[in-house]
C-alpha cells in the first residue's frame, strides 16, 4: 500500500508540474510535447490507482497502458538528459529559469522514480522498440516544420541545433565549429542509441527490482512457515 501511495504522489507531482511547466509554452518543442504526454498518462494512472485502492477489482492496469507509461517516461528522460548534458552547457543561465527546471528536471525525476517504484511486471524487449516511436515522430514533425519554415522561436525554422537540417556543417558533416561539430544525421543516430540505452537500462532495473521483491517475499514465507 505504501508503494502505491508513493506512486500516486509521484504521478500527481508529474501531472501538476507538467501542466504548470508547459502552460503558455511553445507546443512545437519536444520538451512541451513530452511533458504533456507523461503528464496526461501519469494523471490517468493516479486516478486509476486511487480508484483501485477503493475498489480492488478495478485495480488491474492493462499491459498496453503500462507500456505507454514506460515509453513516455523514456521520452521525458530524453528531454531531461538532452537539456542537462547538451543544451544547458551551451546556454548560460539555463537553470535560472524555474520553468526550465520544472520541465527538464522535476518532471523527468519524479516520472522515473514513479516508474521504478511502481512497475514490477515484465514489459519485454519490444518496449525498447516502442520507446523509439515518440522521438521518431518528433523527428518527422520537426523536419516538416523545417521544410515549411515554421517559426520555432527566434525566427528559427528548427527547434534545436541538432535538428537543424541547414547546419553549417551539413546534414552528414563531421568536424564543424562550435555546437555544429556534427551534422543532423549523426545527431539522430546518437539520439536513437541514447533512447534504446535508456529503455534497456530501465527494463534491466525493473527486472532486478522485481526479482528482489520476489526473493524477499519467498524469504518471508519461509520464515513464517518455520515459525
Amino acid at each position: 500500500m505504501r508503494t502505491k501511495i508513493a506512486s500516486v504522489v509521484c504521478e500527481l507531482v508529474v501531472a501538476v508540474c507538467a501542466i504548470v511547466g508547459v502552460w503558455g509554452n511553445n507546443f512545437l518543442y519536444f520538451t512541451t510535447q513530452s511533458n504533456l504526454w507523461i503528464g496526461i498518462v501519469c494523471l490517468g494512472f493516479a486516478i486509476k490507482q486511487i480508484v483501485g485502492m477503493i475498489a480492488p477489482k478495478l485495480a488491474r492496469i492493462p499491459v498496453w497502458a503500462r507500456r505507454m507509461k514506460f515509453v513516455f517516461t523514456v521520452s521525458i528522460t530524453l528531454t531531461g538528459a538532452v537539456f542537462c548534458v547538451v543544451l544547458a552547457p551551451v546556454y548560460k543561465g539555463a537553470f535560472s529559469d524555474p520553468i526550465n527546471v520544472i520541465t527538464h528536471v522535476v518532471v523527468p525525476l519524479f516520472a522515473v522514480i514513479d516508474l521504478l517504484i511502481s512497475e514490477r511486471e515484465r514489459l519485454g524487449g519490444v518496449s525498447i522498440v516502442w520507446s523509439l516511436v515518440p522521438p521518431v515522430y518528433y523527428l518527422a514533425f520537426a523536419t516538416v516544420g523545417f521544410m515549411l519554415n515554421w517559426n520555432f522561436g527566434g525566427g528559427n525554422n528548427y527547434p534545436y541545433f541538432f535538428l537543424n537540417w541547414g547546419s553549417p556543417v551539413g546534414a552528414f558533416g563531421i568536424g564543424g565549429e562550435g555546437v555544429y561539430f556534427l551534422g543532423t544525421f549523426w545527431w539522430i543516430l546518437i539520439m536513437i542509441v541514447i533512447v534504446c540505452a535508456i529503455a534497456a537500462i530501465y527494463l534491466a532495473v525493473i527486472k532486478r527490482l522485481a526479482r528482489g521483491k520476489r526473493g524477499n517475499s519467498s524469504s518471508q514465507s519461509k520464515d513464517e512457515d518455520r515459525a
